[in-house]
């Protein structure tokens, strides 16, 4: 199909808002989840980059959340905006049916579905495990976690240490006791004053003491010399933590194909129910965004009498309705109470054909709107209760000056 300038003129339209969109859900999401990992951060400690190795493996699990909600925002906007200012009904009336003002916009949803196949199918599942990698990394390099406050504690390279006091979430120390033996097979005993635990990039430990005595006693000896120190840095060999488990533990981990594969062959610590239900749900998920215009123009197209505002809102009920049966629909099958198709497919099913007979009816009938009715009565319904609010709490502002 050749391109005409109405098509680039359509894809502008819906291309705008459904950038802007993206922009403003991914950059909401990701702020909701620095806050979480700075408050992890701020009780655990840890360089700054690893904050953003996690943001980065969140990236595609937002991604494929946002995709959808932008695409239906993209198209629903651009139809309000051609049947706002009329330009919708100048190109019916030239003979340019809106099934055909669909082609670019089919065309660009074809090209999401793609993306988010490969998101949610293939790169989501990698970057979830990863991320969860890097969480327990944090959490068991913890200082807090290994040592308690007056008690001896061996497990940092070798060293002997004993803490009076642990604040700040493990990061700051007081009445620090240290004791090691050096390269060269002497005694060394360290106390200070204070000190302050910080981490590196690889997240091993240092430990800056402050206002501190370094005593290095001589093997086979009893000579002994002391230094006074103002700052000590001594580095913290702190024992590996337990690695990770392997990627494909949880069913959520495993891509598309390995899915397939475990579906044929489970392994012994998958249950078959969480195979099926996360299969289903993946590719429901992405087939689902294939409709998402026939349900967008319809909305965006309908009565004038209506608020721009009511019909976003209710589109954005709708869609966040159907993302949430899916949802129940897949804990449903993990949990063996029914099926993949009663509870997946079904709903998928009543959704498509619902969307594909909203936008047959917009197509077929120039100027007649499936949905007005259902507009009007909302709209009158949310006038009624606005009206009843400003009555009861006018009057009950108005009794205390009477």
């Amino acid at each position: 199909m050749r391109f005409l300038r109405i098509d680039i003129y359509i894809l502008q339209r819906v291309a705008f808002p459904l950038i802007a969109a993206v922009g403003v859900a991914m950059a909401a999401l990701l702020l909701e989840r620095l806050i979480r990992l700075l408050d992890l951060f701020a009780n655990r400690g840890g360089p700054i980059n690893i904050i953003f190795k996690m943001l980065a493996n969140l990236v595609p699990h937002y991604l494929g959340i946002a995709l959808p909600a932008a695409l239906f925002v993209g198209v629903l906007f651009a139809a309000m905006r051609l049947s706002g200012d009329s330009e919708l009904d100048a190109m019916r009336a030239s003979g340019i049916s809106l099934r055909r003002l669909m082609y670019p916009v089919m065309a660009l949803t074809i090209i999401l579905v793609m993306l988010s196949g490969y998101v949610i199918g293939f790169l989501q599942p990698h970057t979830r495990w990863a991320y969860r990698a890097l969480v327990h990394l944090v959490v068991e390099t913890a200082w807090d976690s290994a040592i308690e406050r007056g008690a001896f504690f061996s497990g940092f390279g070798g060293k002997t240490i004993l803490i009076g006091d642990i604040s700040d979430g493990g990061r700051k120390l007081s009445q620090i006791f240290v004791k090691e033996v050096d390269e060269d097979g002497r005694d060394v005993v360290i106390t200070a004053e204070d000190g302050q635990l910080d981490r590196s990039g690889d997240l091993s430990l240092e430990l800056t003491l402050r206002n501190g005595v370094r005593t290095e006693i001589l093997p086979g000896t009893e000579e002994a010399r002391s230094v006074e120190f103002n700052q000590l840095k001594l580095p913290m060999e702190s024992a590996a933590p337990e690695p990770f488990r392997s990627r494909g533990e949880k069913e959520s981990e495993l891509d598309l194909l390995e899915l397939f594969v475990a579906y044929l062959k489970p392994p012994p610590e998958l249950d078959i129910e969480d195979i099926q239900a996360e299969i289903n749900s993946r590719l429901v998920r992405i087939l689902s965004i294939l409709f998402l215009p026939l349900l967008a123009m319809p909305v965006g197209i309908s009565s004038r009498r209506t608020s721009k505002g009511m019909r976003l809102m209710v589109g954005v009920m709708f869609l966040v309705g159907y993302f949430q049966i899916l949802q129940f629909g897949r804990d449903m099958i993990s949990s063996e109470i029914a099926g993949p198709f009663l509870v997946l497919w079904v709903p998928f099913l009543i959704y498509a054909a619902g969307t594909s007979w909203l936008f047959y009816l917009a197509n077929s009938k120039p100027g007649a709107d499936p949905l007005a009715h259902v507009f009007e009565a909302l709209t009158d319904a949310s006038t009624w209760v606005s009206g009843q609010l400003r009555r009861r709490f006018g009057r009950t502002r108005a009794e205390p000056a009477e």
